[in-house]
C-alpha cells in the first residue's frame, strides 16, 4: 500500500479550470484508484480516454455532457486493467480499503458537513468564493494505507506542490464525505480492485 497520488481532471481540462464545467471527474477518478490498486502510472488524460472507450461516448468541450455513472466507471476501470464490483454495506467498503482496495465515491462536494476539518482544493476554495453555495456532484476517490490512515482524493486538486497527494482523513470524515447526498453511503460507491490471477 502506499499513498494515493492525485490524478487531476483541471490539469487536463481547461473548461474545468476556466469554466467550472467539471465532467471529467469520474474517469480522472477512476484513474486514481485504477493507479493505486494496480502500482502504476495512469494519468488523468487516460482515464478520460478510457471512459470514452469503454462507453463509446466522447464529450463535447464547453458544456456539461459527460458526467459519470458508476456502472460507467465500472467500465472505465476494467478498460484501464483493474475490477470493479459494489459493496453490499458500507463496513463492507471500509474493509475492502483496509485488504488494500480503493474507492470511487459519489458525493456531493463541498456541502456541508462534507468538508468538517477536511483541505479543500485550492480550486474548490475559489469557486467557492465566486459562487457560494454552489454545491456539484463529484466523484472522488479513497484509499487506506496502514501507516497514513484513510485518504481521500479530489480529483479538482492540482496533482502538483501541496495537492499532488490526497488528503489524510478519519474513517469518520470519509464516511461524512461518501454519505452527502444522504445516508446509506454504500449506494453511491464502487471498489475497484486488482484482481490476483
Amino acid at each position: 500500500m502506499a499513498r494515493l497520488k492525485i490524478r487531476s481532471q483541471i490539469g487536463v481540462d481547461e473548461e474545468a479550470r476556466t469554466k467550472a464545467i467539471l465532467d471529467d471527474c469520474g474517469p480522472s477518478s477512476a484513474a486514481c484508484a485504477a493507479s493505486y490498486v494496480l502500482g502504476k502510472e495512469i494519468s488523468a488524460a487516460e482515464g478520460i480516454a478510457a471512459k470514452a472507450k469503454a462507453t463509446g461516448f466522447t464529450e463535447r468541450q464547453g458544456v456539461s455532457d459527460n458526467g459519470s455513472s458508476l456502472a460507467e466507471l465500472a467500465k472505465t476501470v476494467k478498460a484501464l486493467g483493474a475490477q470493479a464490483k459494489y459493496p453490499k454495506t458500507w463496513a463492507g467498503a471500509i474493509d475492502a480499503l483496509r485488504k488494500g482496495h480503493a474507492l470511487i465515491l459519489n458525493v456531493s462536494n463541498g456541502k456541508p458537513p462534507f468538508f468538517s476539518g477536511v483541505k479543500m482544493s485550492a480550486w474548490h476554495v475559489r469557486h467557492m468564493k465566486i459562487r457560494p453555495g454552489d454545491y456539484y456532484g463529484h466523484m472522488v476517490a479513497a484509499a487506506y494505507d496502514p501507516a497514513i490512515g484513510f485518504q481521500y482524493a479530489c480529483p479538482t486538486m492540482s496533482g502538483k506542490g501541496a495537492e499532488e497527494y490526497a488528503i489524510p482523513v478519519t474513517e469518520e470524515q470519509l464516511r461524512a464525505i461518501a454519505s452527502s447526498k444522504g445516508d446509506a453511503p454504500e449506494h453511491r460507491a464502487l471498489i475497484v480492485y486488482r484482481e490476483i490471477k
